[in-house]
């Protein structure tokens, strides 16, 4: 940028009033940015007699080496050509105009001009923007040098704070290296605990494997009992089906038991002898099952109803001494119809039916003590069997019997009133009647 300057530079203009010992001159310059004329006015002249010490151009300390190794060789063949022994003296912190035969030669303005041109084109080399500047030039650039200016600053100041947390990463690694025995020993404490995590979850693993293997195995265990389950529920309906069955039978004949025990009952609560042997009186005569038994002088009765009568009173006896499993001692009754027999120890047969002759009467009143001996002691029997069971009052009959009378009449047929006898009968079946009445209770 500064190479540009000197060439297009115009060759500066100076005019010395001759009045005055130090000569007043006047530059021009054009702006190197803008391009507008510069005027250096009253700008002071060398003195005739000033030494080469007193005119330098000073140069920061940062510059000088920069411009040390960068403008050595061109200001050093600069000097030479203007004869200057002193060349080698512009190295370190400012330049040295050459004096004697120079200053000599170049007594006035062009000298001025083409100092100022070299200044103007050091200072063009120095820095990024070319010289001469005018005002307004001079303060952008000022402006943007002090931009600058901060800009590095607060670069310088980022890569110092960049810097300070350098070292203190430095330092907490230093730090940090203190602990690097510890962390080894919990590094290895880690590893440790890491193997054992392993042996765990190896364990863990083998359990695992176990668990699916007791869980398959569990699973068709499970799978079985819902076969076995389902086949219990058919069978079990089955079962409830045939129970039901069964049930709904039982009860038709649970029913059905009931009906025949209710039949039952009616037929035991009903006697046997009372419906069969229906003893009742017709006047003065003695009744069974509408038989008379007898006869009198104003009321003939054949001999057909009397032997009907006498042989369902025969057969009435002979069946209760069954009931009551007693066996007659003394005769032993044959009921056989209309035509019953009575039979002793001896085997005599004696014929309870008529009719029969004077001749053979006496075999009727054998048969008719026969009955009476058999009716005799099987009442005998029912009061014993109560005196054994401690009933009270124990049976008796209401009429008592005595050979071939009751109640003190006669019941035999030879040599008796028709009265007598028919009274006799109609009392002996009044005692039958009693008699059947106990084996009734008895048997209920």
């Amino acid at each position: 940028m500064s190479t540009a300057s000197s060439p297009s530079r115009p060759s500066p203009r100076a005019s010395t009033p001759s009045t005055s010992t130090t000569r007043a001159t006047t530059l021009e310059f054009k702006c190197a940015a803008c391009a507008s004329l510069l005027n250096f006015i009253n700008a002071p002249a060398v003195p005739a007699n000033a030494t080469l010490e007193e005119s330098f151009v000073l140069l920061a300390p940062e510059l000088a080496s920069r411009e040390r190794r960068e403008r050595s060789a061109a200001l050093e063949a600069s000097s030479n050509a203007r004869g200057g022994a002193h060349g080698g003296q512009f190295g370190d912190s400012f330049v040295v105009l050459s004096r004697g035969a120079r200053r000599a030669r170049h007594e006035g303005l062009d000298i001025k001009a083409s100092t100022l041109s070299r200044i103007f084109d050091i200072a063009s080399d120095m820095s990024d923007v070319d010289h001469p500047l005018c005002d307004a030039c001079a303060g952008m650039a000022l402006a943007e040098v002090k931009r600058r200016t901060a800009q590095a600053e607060s670069e310088c100041a980022a890569y110092e704070e960049t810097l300070e947390r350098l070292r203190e990463a430095e330092d907490e690694t230093n730090a940090t290296n203190d602990d690097v025995g510890n962390i080894s020993h919990a590094v290895e404490d880690l590893e440790l605990a890491e193997r054992e995590a392993e042996e765990t979850i190896q364990a863990l693993e083998a359990e695992l494997e176990a668990t699916r293997v007791a869980r398959s195995k569990l699973a068709k265990k499970a799978a079985a009992l819902d076969e076995a389950e389902e086949t219990y529920w058919h069978e079990f309906h089955a079962f409830k089906k045939n129970l039901n069955a069964h049930l709904e039978k039982r009860d038709s004949i649970l029913a059905r038991i009931e009906q025949a025990q209710t039949h039952v009952g009616r037929l035991e609560k009903t006697n046997v002898f009372n419906d069969a042997f229906h003893i009742w009186t017709d006047g003065a005569f003695g009744t069974i099952n509408g038989f008379r038994l007898g006869r009198l002088p104003n009321a003939v009765v054949e001999w057909d109803e009397i032997n009907a009568s006498f042989g369902l009173t025969c057969l009435l006896l002979h069946s209760m001494a069954r009931m009551c499993k007693f066996t007659f001692t003394q005769y032993k009754l044959m009921p056989l119809g209309s035509f019953p027999k009575v039979r002793d120890a001896n085997g005599n047969v004696f014929e309870l039916y008529g009719p029969f002759s004077i001749i053979s009467s006496h075999k009727y009143d054998k048969a008719i003590l026969g009955f009476l001996t058999c009716l005799s002691e099987l009442a005998e029997f029912m009061r014993a069997r109560d005196v054994r069971q401690q009933v009270n009052p124990p049976f008796e009959l209401p009429y008592s019997i005595s050979g071939d009378k009751v109640d003190g009449k006669k019941m035999s047929f030879t040599f008796n009133r028709d009265e007598n006898w028919t009274s006799a009968l109609r009392l002996m079946l009044t005692d039958l009647k009693l008699m059947l009445a106990w084996c009734s209770h008895k048997d209920s």
